[in-house]
C-alpha cells in the first residue's frame, strides 16, 4: 500500500516524539504537535522556515551528512525555540517513500530535562573540585568564571560581595568587555543592589531590562546590556552576602530559565566556599597577625626570625633583632584613656613599617612592646641610623584626637651570629639589651653585650637544678578541672606542672619548661608527669570518677621516639584505661613533620588514646590536618574566649566557627579560660562541648580537685 503524506499525518500527528517530515531538497514539509510546542511555533511558522535555521551551522553539517550519506543519528543536539530559549534533541533519521518520493523521516526525542540536570550535576561538581583544589579566592572565582562559561555561554561575569554594617559593596572579580572595575562603593539604586536587597534572582532582556528600570526606580551605572542575569549568594542561614552576575551586550546567546537554574544550584556552594575561605583568612589573621595593628605577632615573627637564621647562616649575612619598649605607656592609657593608646599603638605600628623595608619584620610583641627583623645588615651606622630615626623622628609629633603625644622608647639590639644562633636567644638578648637602655635612663638604644644578662645565672641556676629535681621529684601535679556543658558534671582535667624548688620556692612553668625544653630535660620530665598523672587519674576511676586526664605534650616529647612505648608502659604499669588518656598537642606540633606526626597519631589512637589539639587558633593556618589526623578534641585558645563579651565580635564569630567546624567534623569542643559567665551563656548557646577556666577554678591540688568533683556529682 503506497501512503501519502496524509497518510503519513495522521500516524505521527500524536506521537509523544518530534517528528518532522523532509523533502528531498531538505526542506519541511510537514512537522507534528510534538514539534510545534518544542519550539513554540505554529505549523505556518516553522513550514515558513528553513531546516537547517533551527540548527547552528556546524551542527547542520553532520545532520545534512547523515540525512544524505551516513542515515547515523546525533545525540545531544542543540536546538532553539522561537523565543531563542535552547532545547537539547536526540536525532536519528529514516528514508521513505511518499507518494512515489523518496522523503526523510526526522525523529527528535527532547531530552532537555535530562541534558540540564546532567550539565547542573556536571557544574556542581566541577565547583566543588574548583573549591578543594583553588588554594586561594582570585583563583577560585577564575575557575568559576571559566566553568560557568562552558555552560552558559558566559563571557561578561562579576562576583559581588556586600558588607551589611557598612553597606560597602566590593567587587573581587570583575571581567567585563566594556565595563572596568568598580572601587567599592556604598550600595545605590542599581541592578546589583536590587538583587542584593531582595534577595531573589533576576534574570532580564532587553525590554523587562527597561520597564524595571522605570518601575522600580532604579539607577544602571555603566554599559546598558542586551540581557541580564543576577543571582544571590546565601551562606546556611539565608543571609545573603553577594551576588553573582552575567551579563550580554548583543542577541547573539540569550540567558535562559535554565541559566538561571544553573547559576542557583551553583551559587549555595560559591556562597559557602567564599565565607569558608574568607573565615580560613581570619582564623590564619588571628593566627599570625596582630588583632589592633595588623602586624604580625610573636609566633609569626619568630617563624620568620628561624627562617631569617637559616639564609644569614647559607649566605654568611648579618641580621639584627630590635626589642622596643615604648616609655612609660602606662601614663598614656591611665590619663587619656585604652582608646588613645590603642591608637597611638596603631600610628607607632605604622611609622616601624615606613622606616624599614620590605623585606623586614615588625611585629607587636605584646603590650607596649615591639620586635624588628633586621636581614642582611650590611653596615652598623645604617642600624644605628635606623634606631636614632625610631626614636627621634618617627615617635616626635603624633598627635591624637589634637593633642600631641611626646612618646620616648627604649631599644635593644641582638646580631645574628655574635648574639645567638636560635630565635629565643636573639630576641631573649635583645630584650636584655632593651632593659639596659631603660636603666641607663631611657629613650636610648643599645647593643647587646655578654654582661648586660643578670638573667643567665638564674637560668644557670634553675638549669642545674632541674637535674636534681627530677631525681628528687619536686615537683607537684595541680589539676584544672573541665565541666561538660550538657551535665554540669566534672569530666576530666588539664595537669599542669609546679617546681617546688627548696632555695626559689614554687616557680611556674614558664620559669623552668623553655629551659627544660632547650636542655632535653624536658623528656624525663615530661614521662615522670605522664606517670604521675594516670596513676591519679586510675586511682580516681577505681573510687568511681572517670575523669579524661589531659596531658601536654612538649615538642621535645612528642619527637623523641620512645614517647608511644612510654604511653603503652604506662597503661601496662598503672592499669588505666587508655580511653582516660588525653594527649594536648599544639597545631605547631602537628605540623612540624606531618607525615611522622601523623604515624605517631595512628599508633596512640589505635591504643585508644585520645588526642586534642591544644590551644587551637593561634598556631598554624592549614584546617586539613583535622580531616587527615586521629583528632577527638579541639581545645579553643582562650584569647578568643576573653572577648565573648561582645557576641558579634570577630572574636565570638570565630569561636563560633571553630565549635562549628568541630562538631561537623565529629569532634568535641573545649573552651580554655573562660573566666566569666557570659563567656558560658555563649559557649552553651552555641553548643560548645566543655569548659574550663578560673570561673570553674583554678588548678587545684588533689584534695580541692576532688572535693569539687564530688560537688558537681550532686
Amino acid at each position: 500500500m503506497k501512503l501519502n503524506l496524509e497518510n503519513y499525518k495522521n500516524i505521527v500527528e500524536s506521537l509523544n516524539e518530534g517528528i518532522i517530515i523532509l523533502n528531498k531538497e531538505n526542506e519541511i514539509l510537514y512537522a507534528n504537535k510534538y514539534i510545534l510546542n518544542l519550539l513554540n511555533m505554529t505549523s505556518n511558522d516553522l513550514q515558513s522556515l528553513k531546516f537547517q535555521s533551527l540548527f547552528n551551522n556546524k551542527i547542520y553539517d553532520h545532520i545534512k551528512d547523515s540525512i544524505e550519506i551516513t542515515g547515523k543519528s546525533i545525540d545531544d543536539v542543540e536546538l532553539y525555540d522561537s523565543k531563542k530559549n535552547k532545547n537539547y534533541v536526540d536525532i536519528s533519521f529514516q528514508k521513505v517513500n511518499i507518494s512515489d518520493n523518496l522523503n526523510t523521516l526526522v525523529i527528535l526525542d527532547d531530552i532537555t530535562k535530562i541534558h540540564n540536570e546532567e550539565v547542573k550535576k556536571s557544574c556542581i561538581y566541577k565547583i566543588s573540585e574548583a573549591i578543594h583544589d583553588s588554594d586561594d579566592l582570585d583563583t577560585l572565582y577564575k575557575e568559576i568564571h571559566y566553568i560557568l562559561s562552558t555552560v552558559t555561554n558566559v563571557k561578561n561575569f562579576y562576583i559581588a560581595l556586600i558588607d551589611w554594617e557598612t553597606e560597602l559593596i566590593d567587587f573581587p572579580y570583575f571581567v567585563d568587555q566594556y565595563d572596568r572595575l568598580p572601587q567599592k562603593y556604598k550600595m545605590k539604586k542599581g541592578l546589583t543592589e536590587y538583587v542584593l536587597r531582595s534577595g531573589q534572582p533576576l534574570l532580564l532582556n532587553k525590554k523587562i531590562y527597561d520597564n524595571l528600570i522605570k518601575s522600580h526606580n532604579i539607577e544602571p551605572s555603566g554599559q546598558s546590556c542586551y540581557n541580564w542575569l543576577g543571582v544571590p549568594l546565601k551562606i546556611a542561614n539565608g543571609k545573603t552576602i553577594g551576588m553573582i552576575c552575567v551579563q550580554n551586550y548583543t542577541d547573539d546567546y540569550i540567558f535562559s530559565e535554565e541559566d538561571m537554574k544553573i547559576l542557583q544550584f551553583s551559587s549555595d556552594q560559591i556562597a559557602m566556599a567564599i565565607k569558608r575561605k574568607k573565615d580560613d583568612i581570619k582564623i590564619h589573621k588571628q593566627a599570625h597577625y596582630d588583632d589592633l595593628t595588623g602586624l604580625t605577632n610573636k609566633a609569626l615573627f619568630h617563624d620568620r626570625l628561624e627562617q631569617a637564621i637559616h639564609t644569614a647562616e647559607r649566605k654568611d649575612e648579618v641580621l639584627a633583632v630590635l626589642f622596643i619598649d615604648l616609655d612609660n605607656f602606662k601614663y598614656v592609657n591611665d590619663s587619656m584613656g585604652h582608646s588613645v593608646g590603642d591608637k597611638l599603638l596603631k600610628i607607632i605600628g605604622n611609622k616601624l613599617i615606613e622606616s624599614t623595608r620590605k623585606s623586614d619584620t615588625v611585629s607587636r610583641w605584646g603590650g607596649d612592646e615591639f620586635t624588628i627583623l633586621l636581614s642582611n645588615v650590611k653596615r652598623l651606622s645604617g642600624l644605628y641610623k635606623l634606631c636614632d630615626r625610631i626614636l627621634n623622628t618617627h615617635l616626635n609629633n603624633i598627635i591624637i584626637e589634637g593633642q600631641e603625644l611626646h612618646i620616648t622608647a627604649s631599644i635593644g639590639v641582638s646580631l645574628f651570629p655574635q648574639d645567638g644562633s636560635t630565635p629565643d636567644i636573639l630576641i631573649k638578648n635583645a630584650d636584655a639589651a632593651m632593659y639596659k637602655s631603660k636603666e641607663l635612663g631611657k629613650n636610648q638604644f643599645h647593643l647587646y653585650k655578654p654582661d648586660m644578662n643578670e638573667e643567665v645565672m638564674e637560668r644557670l641556676n634553675v638549669e642545674t637544678n632541674l637535674f636534681r629535681a627530677i631525681k628528687n621529684e619536686e615537683f607537684q601535679i595541680v589539676y584544672q578541672p573541665q565541666l561538660s556543658l550538657k551535665s554540669n558534671k566534672i569530666v576530666g582535667f588539664e595537669a599542669l606542672v609546679r617546681w617546688n624548688q627548696p632555695d626559689m620556692g614554687v616557680l611556674a612553668p614558664y620559669k623552668f619548661i623553655p629551659i627544660a625544653e632547650e636542655t632535653n630535660l624536658i623528656i624525663p620530665l615530661g614521662e615522670w608527669i605522664i606517670r604521675k598523672v594516670c596513676a591519679q587519674a586510675k586511682k580516681w576511676h577505681n573510687i568511681g570518677y572517670n575523669l579524661n586526664a589531659g596531658i601536654n605534650i612538649s615538642a621535645k616529647q612528642f619527637n623523641q621516639d620512645k614517647l608511644v612505648d612510654i604511653i603503652q608502659n604506662t597503661i601496662d604499669e598503672t592499669g588505666i584505661n587508655p580511653n582516660l588518656i588525653e594527649l594536648e598537642l599544639t597545631e605547631s606540633i602537628i605540623m612540624k613533620d606531618v607525615n611522622r606526626t601523623l604515624k605517631i597519631c595512628k599508633k596512640l589512637k589505635k591504643m585508644g588514646v585520645i588526642i586534642s589539639v591544644d590551644d587551637f587558633g593561634t598556631g598554624y593556618s592549614s584546617l586539613s590536618y583535622l580531616k587527615d589526623f586521629p583528632i577527638d578534641k579541639l581545645k579553643i585558645d582562650q584569647s578568643f574566649i576573653s572577648n565573648l563579651a561582645d557576641h558579634d565580635g570577630d572574636d565570638a564569630k570565630i569561636a563560633n566557627l571553630v565549635i562549628d567546624l568541630g562538631h561537623k567534623l565529629g569532634l568535641e569542643v573545649v573552651a580554655e579560660g573562660v573566666e566569666t559567665q557570659n563567656q558560658i551563656d555563649f559557649l552553651r548557646k552555641y553548643a560548645c562541648d566543655e569548659i574550663q577556666g578560673f570561673i570553674l577554678s583554678k588548678p587545684l591540688e588533689i584534695n580541692e580537685f576532688e572535693k569539687l568533683v564530688r560537688e558537681h556529682s550532686k
